[in-house]
């Protein structure tokens, strides 16, 4: 996949770098009098072509004159939909710059003809230097969105200065081609996830049907020789945090670009699962591996058997909250491995790769799937009327419910009870209004609600 792009002009770092911004496509502006390429057509069909005309619909959130206008002629079974565009003149149109926290929200308005599907950003340099696509999705076809792409995982990149933008419009498998518009391409301060106030629930499975990597609910049945930091990215911070002060340590990792754990190797095909928490900040997509100590496969390497979490993973991310994810460990004996011979003998590693802000947690091989969170919710946990100016009543139809605990978004403690009861009301009369998570405890574990206060 070839791999360019296109940006903005203010001043970052003290003029040190500058970007060319907006790129709103009318004359005068920026964009329309760009040098343009388009890539990467499969073999037998033409590039993508790229004009700037009159904007299709002005009567909606975008009323400019003019917008560009992608017109693909083809379908595909590629996953990134092969067809991009780019910049082509790197360092003079549009600049040079690095990401910081003032310009890592970029925002793009797309406007997709006949059907919806992901879009995707990517940044290069003049070294022919890219970083990986950040890809977010889409669904809403034939009338202009304005789509965010959380950039705050370039800030300090040693690929940076910047100089071009490259931009995917129809990022997925497709029977047909695809005409996508995009206009008005912004730089701004990012509006983060904040951390995560609460630690995820308690593992429920018991200990001997567990063989545990990374989870202090399991102290006896546990790997060996156990490496939490075996390797990762140059710009890759890992850290452990005790969230609640009980002595529960989770991991929080920051740049993520690729970050592994290593230990003994473990013969793993007595069980049936891998357990992952997992809780994103600014991530928009990872992959979790499991490595086999021989099979060979190189890092990186497309044969590496992984599950990808994300708008064409194998399971949606959702950002801001814990996620309890189960992944058959045969979802990995039947990913392609090409020539190599993946098997579950001797795996020694987990990694993971992808962008941005992403906490982990209570990873673990199970010969059973517990109940999740979702599964809890969708069984009868639920909080209305939500968003609520006075109360708010919390029932559950699975399990009695323990505790209540309700926290601000600086991690404040705000209300609690305990109710041992399937209903518990909470009085927020005296709550100020914003956004509150809410722990609620039960005899299956813990899991979050968000809340507002109107």
């Amino acid at each position: 996949m070839k791999g360019l792009l296109l940006f903005t002009a203010f001043l970052i770092g003290g003029g040190a770098f500058a970007q060319t911004s907006p790129l709103d496509f009318e004359p005068g502006g920026n964009g329309a009098g760009f040098g343009w390429a388009t890539f990467e057509a499969p073999e037998g069909f033409d590039n993508p072509t790229l004009t700037i005309e009159a904007n299709p619909v002005t009567d909606g959130i975008n009323s400019s004159a003019t917008a560009a206008k992608i017109d693909i002629a083809y379908g595909t079974d590629a996953s990134w939909g092969q067809a991009g565009t780019e910049t082509d003149n790197p360092g003079i149109e549009m600049g040079s710059w690095e990401f910081n926290a003032e310009n890592s929200a970029v925002r793009v308005m797309v406007f997709q003809e006949g059907f919806a599907a992901p879009v995707a950003l990517k940044f290069a340099n003049n070294m022919f230097g890219a970083e990986f696509e950040t890809i977010v999705n889409n669904t809403v076809a034939n009338e202009w969105v304005e789509i965010t792409f959380d950039m705050s995982s370039l800030i300090g990149s040693g690929l940076a200065p910047f100089t071009q933008f490259i931009f995917f419009p129809s990022y997925a498998p497709r029977e047909t081609g695809h005409v996508v518009w995009f206009d008005n391409v912004t730089f701004g301060a990012a509006t983060s996830v904040p951390d995560p106030m609460v630690s995820p629930a308690d593992p429920t499975i018991d200990e001997a049907d567990v063989v545990s990597v990374y989870s202090e609910t399991y102290a006896t049945n546990t790997v060996m020789n156990f490496n939490l930091n075996a390797y990762a990215n140059d710009a890759f911070v890992l850290a452990e945090v005790d969230i609640e002060s009980t002595g529960n340590l989770s991991a929080s990792m920051e740049n993520l670009g690729f970050y592994g754990a290593e230990w003994t190797a473990e013969n793993i095909n007595e069980f049936d699962f891998v357990h992952l928490d997992y809780y994103a900040t600014s991530s928009s997509g990872f992959n979790f591996y499991l490595i086999d100590q021989t099979a060979g496969i190189p890092g990186g390497n497309i044969a590496e058997p992984r599950f990808s979490f994300g708008p064409t993973g194998d399971a949606p991310l959702v950002q801001g909250e814990w996620v309890s994810v189960f992944i058959p460990l045969q979802h990995f004996l039947d990913y392609d491995a090409g020539a190599f011979s993946f098997d579950l003998d001797d795996i020694f590693q987990y990694k993971f790769d992808g962008n941005g802000g992403l906490w982990f947690d209570n990873i673990y091989f199970t010969t059973e799937e517990a109940l999740s969170v979702n599964d809890i919710e969708e069984a009868g946990l639920n909080a209305f009327p939500n968003p609520s100016v006075d109360s708010w009543t919390i029932t559950s139809e699975v399990t009695p419910i323990k505790e209540v605990r309700v926290f601000n978004m600086l991690g404040q403690v705000v209300y609690s009870a305990s109710p041992n009861s399937s209903l518990a009301n909470i009085d927020a009369s005296g709550i100020d209004t914003g956004l509150y998570m809410t722990e609620i405890t039960t005899n299956r574990g813990k899991t979050t609600i968000k809340l507002i206060k109107e």
